[in-house]
């Protein structure tokens, strides 16, 4: 009779193949039983050697290793369907270039033990690569910061990031799965964190596991990265309707000082637990905001901040100056700037929305 695995891996990719290899071998040298485990990659219409780089490893491959395709649906769709081919009572969601520890399976399934209720999920830990030296903003970059946090601390449901997140897969099945569509102005569209507010109205609690631990090793580059915090940007308006919370407004940091005040009542008692713990502190909330519009402004970003990068990359001494909060209040303003232009298409989201849970 075979061995139902206790885990499944759904692994979505898109045009990865090189990663992908990796990201498979670092799976394959887990800790865990093999037969525990099996891996379920779902290509998301790939045209690069995704395929081959599959079927090459799965020659060679101690669990049970599967292969899905079908034609570019986006990260939604493409993670629902790993979702429902898996077999385990337990999915974890990892990224295409997370390069897990060799013991993240088992801190996993230590983790769902520890929490054995139906709605207990599980966030690994996950940095930045220290193999991504190609240039000054990839050793600089955090987009996770994730690595200080205490193991074990209850996480609020704006941390549900399939990047290597795991979960009961009947509580999911039951009351959650992935928005199937892309966004309108493309992929980068908040599907996690979305799902995550619809999973919590059903119990969700995410739980930090810091020996669930991987690498990010995405091989990106500064440009790559402002276009995609753009076009979460020009996605805001549906993801914000869906999420009608002041602080989603908060975490990604589309408030003014109006915003802080208007809802200060609510960030300050009935929000606040759903709040990051450096973002509980309203005063120093203000005081981010006029330091973000006086430092990452238009002109300051085009005239200061992208020449410092350039030059960064050209001379040691400069780029020993950098610090990724640099890096990070230029993401930011581009993800703004995308939010701006969204507005301008689909009207403005009112302050106040209706909300339904409580």
């Amino acid at each position: 009779m075979e061995r139902m695995p206790e885990l499944s891996v759904v692994v979505a990719t898109y045009n990865r193949a090189d990663t992908l290899r990796e990201t498979l071998a670092h799976l394959m040298a887990q800790s865990l039983d093999a037969q525990r485990f099996e891996v379920i990659v779902v290509d998301d219409g790939s045209t690069d050697d995704t395929r081959s780089v599959v079927e090459a490893a799965q020659q060679h491959f101690r669990s049970d290793l599967r292969y899905l395709h079908h034609a570019n649906r986006g990260p939604g769709y493409t993670q629902n369907q790993g979702l429902r081919a898996a077999r385990a009572p337990i999915a974890l969601l990892i990224a295409d270039d997370i390069f897990l520890d060799a013991g993240a399976l088992e801190a996993h399934l230590e983790g769902h033990r520890n929490h054995p209720e139906e709605g207990a999920a599980i966030l690994g830990r996950v940095v930045q690569s220290p193999g991504l030296t190609h240039t000054v903003f990839l050793s600089k970059w955090d987009p996770w910061r994730l690595g200080d946090l205490e193991d074990g601390k209850p996480l609020p449901y704006l941390l549900f990031w399939a990047c290597n997140i795991s979960f009961k897969r009947g509580f999911m099945l039951r009351h959650g799965m992935f928005q199937d569509e892309m966004g309108r102005a493309g992929a980068a569209a908040h599907e996690d964190v979305e799902l995550g507010y619809r999973l919590h109205q059903h119990g969700l609690r995410i739980h930090y596991g810091r020996r669930a631990f991987g690498y990010h090793h995405h091989v990106e580059t500064l440009e790559g990265t402002l276009r995609r915090s753009r076009e979460r940007g020009l996605n805001w308006h549906d993801f914000r309707l869906r999420v009608p919370h002041p602080e989603i407004d908060i975490a990604y940091r589309v408030y003014d000082l109006g915003t802080l005040w208007a809802r200060r009542g609510e960030l300050s008692g009935t929000r606040r637990p759903y709040l990051l713990d450096d973002d509980r502190s309203i005063p120093r909330l203000a005081m981010r905001h006029v330091l973000r519009r006086v430092l990452f402004n238009r002109w300051m970003v085009r005239a200061a901040w992208m020449p410092l990068f350039a030059s960064a990359e050209r001379h040691r001494w400069i780029a020993a100056l950098v610090r990724s909060g640099m890096y990070r209040g230029v993401v930011t303003h581009h993800f703004l700037k995308g939010l701006e232009e969204g507005a301008r298409r689909v009207g403005k989201i009112p302050r106040s929305l209706p909300v339904e849970e409580r």
